[in-house]
C-alpha cells in the first residue's frame, strides 16, 4: 500500500512538473509570436519596409481578397510596390490581437480582425472589414512568415427561424 501511495504520489508531481514546463514553453512560444507580429506591423507602420520584409520566408506565398495569389518573397515584394503606386496617402490599418493556434512547436496560425481604410487614386475607396490569416514557421529559432491572406468579411443575411 505504501509503494502504490508513493507511486501515485511521484506520478502526480512528475506528471504536474511536465505541464507546467509545457505551459511555460507555450507561453514563451505566444510572447515570441506576439513580438514578431507587433515588430512587422511597426515596420509597416514606420516605413522600414527592409525590416518588414525580413519577417517574410523566401517561398511564402499570399492570397489577396481579390482572390489572386502570389508565391516567393521577390515576386510578392514587386506586387507591393506595383499596389503602393495606384494609391492615394498611405493605407491605415487597425487590428485586434490575434488569436493564435499552434500546430507543434513550429508551425503557428494568427487571426485577427482587420479594418482598413485604403482610398486610390481617383477616390475609389478600397477596404473594410476583414480576417487576417497568417501562417508563421520557426527557422533557425526565428519566425517567419510562410502565408499571409485578407478576406474580406461579408454580412451574411439573417435566418427566419
Amino acid at each position: 500500500m505504501k509503494n502504490i501511495l508513493f507511486s501515485t504520489i511521484t506520478l502526480l508531481f512528475v506528471s504536474l512538473s511536465f505541464s507546467n514546463v509545457n505551459a511555460q514553453t507555450a507561453s514563451t512560444d505566444e510572447a515570441s509570436i506576439l513580438k514578431m507580429w507587433d515588430a512587422v506591423w511597426n515596420a509597416y507602420e514606420s516605413g522600414d519596409e527592409a525590416k518588414m520584409w525580413s519577417f517574410y520566408a523566401e517561398n511564402a506565398c499570399e492570397v489577396y481578397p481579390d482572390g489572386s495569389s502570389i508565391s516567393g518573397i521577390k515576386a510578392i515584394r514587386e506586387g507591393y510596390e506595383q499596389f503602393k503606386t495606384m494609391l492615394e496617402g498611405k493605407p491605415s490599418w487597425s487590428m485586434t490581437k490575434p488569436a493564435i493556434t499552434f500546430f507543434g512547436s513550429d508551425l503557428v496560425l494568427l487571426v485577427s480582425d482587420v479594418t482598413a481604410d485604403i482610398k486610390l487614386k481617383g477616390g475609389q475607396q478600397i477596404g473594410g472589414k476583414a480576417k487576417f490569416a497568417t501562417i508563421a514557421h520557426r527557422s533557425n529559432g526565428n519566425w517567419l512568415i510562410v502565408f499571409d491572406s485578407q478576406t474580406p468579411v461579408m454580412e451574411m443575411p439573417a435566418t427566419n427561424k
